[in-house]
């Protein structure tokens, strides 16, 4: 409700003209647990004021006060705004590339499909991107979205069905053109046919430019066949579409090794993640797949995509970062599905092939890994300050999930990252499941962090507590991976080295307890977050009477 109120603000301010700033008027409260203050100003004119722990959560209340104002201020005006807002922040269906299939359609009929009146309002660090979807000139589409890309994206949608509406009425702009393919064959592209139709047709062009002419002709017999079973046994289309969206591994044909050096890019033949991004880097590998660095051609940002095998499980990534929003959590920007190679030193595929995958649009941390910051921070003087400061945004982003009724599952020290900004940001949720599983996979994690119920299949949202004092311990002993090894099996058991408890009595108590054998005994993220808030501030009382 409170974003709701944040978009309608948003698009008040673009029809009525009005400079829209989110202003933080006073901050208070210690370091580690700061309340914040923000008034919503038009114009320079004061409106709502909204307090919270976060800037964000301010930031939302200030706008939901803002917006009852407004909508007192200038009731008959309010229809249009909401009107707008429904039609424009509609997001397109993450496996349909609506930007794709327009300028397919401008190709085909020859008409000029453009993006144009692209704007940007809201704050520098959440802005919020406009444009419209013009065909010859005439508006077709608007949107926005968090990007330009996603604004984009939104524009071609509502174009999109607009065409067809106006198709269905006999009233459609394709009545003036005399380059409209008027047969749905193998080789063009109709808006006569079905959104999913359509899809299916550019991804069987982009198969038969990759064939032989023999394996062309053979192709489209079979496709004209099929299509014909689907238009008369609706059964028999259900399944094969049903075929088309499932989970299984699926490959397209044999494709030239030298694709890649054709497209000027050696990581990706993908052509959305080409047509969208730049300065395309490698910056990560394992069993999952692949992490990139690239810049958006269109709001130049950079951000990490990460490139996985579309396999029945993939998905939970994407849907649990999707659904989370918190300053201490990576934040999710968009996915789609493509076809591309998979290099991975654990996979077995084929590197002729390409494949399908799921990309993942992410918020990008220049900082590097949280086992990164404690090898290069360890020897700082003000490092146990600064570890406890971070340790505390980890356990803020865990409350988050667990409140979310989520398990990570896989915490630990590389799947923890660090923005600009020195915020602490958790990542990596290949491995996220709803804590309502009863019986979940057995060995799912990385066993030096897993507790000892998961290599079992009955465990709940307690596991991440168990890596969570882990972690800690591994943060305040800031020990060289070599200690480390030595210390590790008697930690993992709660057993300290002496020289750890000395140093660290009241939080070597606390992590005993997180590490627990018996799940039931370990306290929760928000227990502990208290149990560390009053610890700190023992200490601080102490060092203010010393």
């Amino acid at each position: 409700m409170d974003l709701e109120c944040m978009e309608k603000i948003n698009h008040y301010c673009q029809i009525n003209k009005l400079k829209l700033l989110y202003d933080t008027a006073v901050e208070t409260g210690p370091p580690h647990d700061p309340e914040f203050t923000i008034v919503v100003k038009l114009n320079d004119v004061e409106y709502g004021t909204g307090t919270g722990k976060s800037k964000k959560e301010a930031k939302r209340i200030a706008a939901k006060k803002t917006w009852e104002m407004i909508e007192k201020q200038n009731p008959s005006s309010m229809g249009a705004v909401e009107s707008a807002t429904t039609q424009t922040i509609s997001s397109p269906e993450p496996d349909r590339n609506y930007v794709s299939l327009m300028n397919t359609f401008g190709q085909r009929t020859r008409l000029k499909v453009d993006y144009s009146e692209r704007t940007c309002i809201g704050d520098a660090h959440a802005p919020i991107f406009s444009c419209s979807c013009t065909i010859s000139g005439q508006v077709y589409g608007r949107g926005t979205g968090r990007t330009v890309a996603a604004a984009k994206q939104a524009a071609a949608k509502q174009a999109f069905e607009k065409m067809e509406t106006e198709k269905s009425n006999g009233n459609s702009i394709l009545s003036n053109s005399s380059q409209v393919p008027t047969q749905s064959d193998s080789n063009s592209i109709s808006f006569e046919d079905s959104a999913p139709m359509l899809v299916e047709k550019m991804k069987d062009m982009a198969v038969r430019e990759k064939l032989s002419p023999s394996q062309r002709n053979a192709q489209s017999s079979a496709l004209k066949s099929k299509r014909k079973l689907a238009a008369n046994f609706p059964n028999v289309r259900k399944e094969e579409e049903n075929k088309n969206m499932s989970d299984s591994d699926e490959s397209l044909p044999d494709v030239d090794t030298n694709t890649r050096k054709g497209n000027g890019n050696p990581h990706t033949v993908d052509k959305t993640f080409l047509d969208n991004f730049k300065n395309i880097e490698p910056i990560g590998e394992g069993g999952f797949g692949n992490v990139f660095k690239a810049t958006s051609k269109y709001d130049k940002t950079t951000y990490a995509i990460k490139r996985v095998e579309f396999t029945k499980n993939v998905r939970r990534e994407a849907e649990g970062l999707a659904r989370l929003t918190h300053e201490n959590i990576v934040r999710y920007h968009c996915s789609w599905k493509g076809y591309d190679h998979i290099t991975s030193r654990d996979a077995s595929l084929n590197p002729d092939k390409t494949t399908r995958c799921l990309f993942i649009q992410m918020e990008f941390c220049e900082k590097g890994t949280l086992e990164k910051w404690i090898g290069e921070n360890r020897e700082d003087q003000n490092y146990h300050e600064m570890a406890q400061n971070k340790f505390l945004q980890i356990m803020k982003g865990v409350e988050y999930i667990h409140s979310e009724k989520l398990i990570h599952r896989d915490l630990k020290p590389p799947n923890i990252f660090i923005s600009h900004d020195d915020k602490i940001k958790i990542g990596d949720f290949g491995l996220v499941t709803p804590v309502a599983y009863e019986t979940l996979t057995k060995n799912i994690g990385t066993k030096s962090y897993m507790a000892p119920e998961q290599f079992g299949d009955r465990y709940g949202k307690e596991v991440d507590i168990y890596a969570l004092g882990l972690i800690w311990f591994e943060i305040l002993s800031a020990l060289t991976n070599h200690e480390k090894n030595e210390v590790w099996p008697s930690v993992r058991e709660g057993h300290f080295p002496k020289s750890f408890t000395n140093q660290f009595p009241p939080k070597a108590s606390i992590i005993k307890k997180m590490l627990s054998t018996d799940p039931s005994k370990r306290p929760s993220a928000t227990r502990i977050l208290d149990l560390v808030k009053s610890v700190d501030k023992e200490k601080s009382l102490k060092n203010y009477t010393c």
